[in-house]
Parts: C-alpha cells; structure tokens; sequence
C-alpha cells in the first residue's frame, strides 16, 4: 500500500470515516447534508434545531450576512443555507452572494411568508434553490433534505 494512502485513512478516520477499506476517488459525493446554518435575526423557530438535531443534522444560528460567512468558512460537512429575506447587516442576495464566494455549490433556501411572484423570479435568477413557507417547519426542511442528493 502505498504511504499516501495510509495517511488519507488517518484523515478519514479522523473525520469519522471508520473502517475505510477501499479509497475511491471523485469528483462527486453522495453524502446527505449535515449542517444546516440558518441566517434570520432571531431564531426561526426554537424547537426547530431539536427536532433537526434528531435526525443528525447541526443546527446553527447567524444574525448577520457576516456571521454566516464565518460559520460557512469553518464548515466542513455537507451544508445547506436557509435564510430570510431581511437582516441585520444585508438582505438574501447578500446572502447568496456571500455563499457563493465561498462555495457555488451550496444551496440556498429562503424562508418568507409572503411569495410574490417577484420574489420567485428574483431569487431563481440569483440561484435559491427553493422559497419555504414562514413560519418554517422541521418536517418541510427534512422532506428537502431527503429529495436534496437527486437534485
């Protein structure tokens, strides 16, 4: 075996990756998101993050575009953004905006409870993968998720 391989185990395992028999390498992972960060100036709703948490999804909160960027800087597993509309430092195309500098692939929901078709055109031009109805509920975000690797 070769030396780099055995040090791309320890990594795995590491990471949580037990038992790694065979590395195989691409360019695409199948793997179920696992970090939800959700940006709203308060918390979209508190039981939220328990109900999530159940199911092995993290939960984390930021007030602010920034704060977002922060946390999206760190992640490291599979992630997924969910956001309103209006914030403290910026709005959901500042959001979007500040996603895709770090990572174009990371989809973004926006939690709104009004659904104008203005909206609709906005944020499918800016590349929101969805607009959930407010208030958000656990079992909407986990039917996404479920649907989210065949998209």
């Amino acid at each position: 075996m070769h030396a780099a391989y055995g040090n791309l185990r320890q990594l795995l395992a590491s990471l949580g990756y037990r038992g790694v028999k065979r590395i195989q390498f691409s360019m695409y992972t199948e793997r179920k998101v696992n970090l939800v960060i959700m940006v709203a100036t308060e918390k979209i709703r508190p039981g939220i993050e328990k109900e999530l948490e159940t199911q092995g999804i993290i939960v984390r909160w930021a007030a602010t575009v920034k704060a977002a960027a922060g946390l999206l800087k760190s992640a490291l597993d599979r992630t997924l953004v969910v956001t309103e509309l209006a914030l403290r430092d910026g709005n959901w195309r500042d959001v979007i905006e500040a996603v895709r500098s770090i990572d174009r692939s990371i989809p973004v929901l926006i939690v709104s409870s009004t659904s104008t078709a203005e909206l609709w055109w906005d944020a499918l031009e800016c590349g929101v993968e969805d607009i959930l109805p407010a208030p958000l509920s656990a079992a909407r975000l986990r039917e996404y998720l479920q649907d989210y690797p065949t998209r």
